[in-house]
């Protein structure tokens, strides 16, 4: 049996992703407790990890925490975020740095979005419902990230997203800081 049959597929996504980042990136990926593994139930001592991710751009300064969800639905449901992880994602986000979510939809187009935390929170507010899908995602400026399949695996354009990160983020920046003073 091939080592990609036993991983799950988000932990295959997380993978995919990890070996798109460009070389011009440090990436770090926080550890999951035994317990998160084949839905085990003994928590008394997990970890509560608010991201899978800490990345880091070289290029433009910009420190990123991403917390990754993968779905072979049609829509990603609510219940997959832990309440901590969006605590903690908007906590980070009053910083100098970038939160946000990677949503991989598994279907025919292998959808991938980032939505930083912010607008992710704006965004149910705004719908009201347990589950979000692709249109939610276009229609609530998450930005698409190109992919690509190899053999049997995707790679991801992690330098293009970074640009368009970074330059939506200055954007907001210069919008706060005008606000502000």
């Amino acid at each position: 049996m091939r080592w990609w049959k036993i991983q799950n597929a988000g932990k295959l996504f997380e993978k995919d992703f990890k070996e798109s980042v460009p070389d011009t990136c440090w990436i770090y990926r926080l550890r999951d407790n035994a317990s998160s593994f084949a839905n085990g139930d003994n928590t008394r001592f997990t970890s509560s990890n608010i991201c899978d991710f800490i990345l880091f751009d070289d290029n433009s300064k910009n420190l990123f925490l991403l917390e990754c969800k993968s779905t072979k639905s049609t829509s990603i449901p609510l219940t997959m975020l832990r309440e901590n992880q969006i605590k903690g994602l908007l906590d980070a986000n009053k910083h100098n740095l970038i939160a946000g979510l990677l949503l991989n939809f598994r279907n025919e187009n292998n959808d991938t979005f980032f939505i930083s935390i912010d607008r992710f929170i704006e965004m149910i507010n705004k719908l009201g419902k347990k589950s979000l899908n692709v249109k939610d995602l276009e229609n609530n400026n998450a930005v698409k990230i190109d992919n690509h399949k190899k053999r049997t695996r995707y790679k991801y354009d992690i330098y293009k997203l970074m640009g368009d990160l970074c330059s939506d983020w200055s954007w907001n920046i210069k919008l706060f800081i005008k606000a502000k003073f």
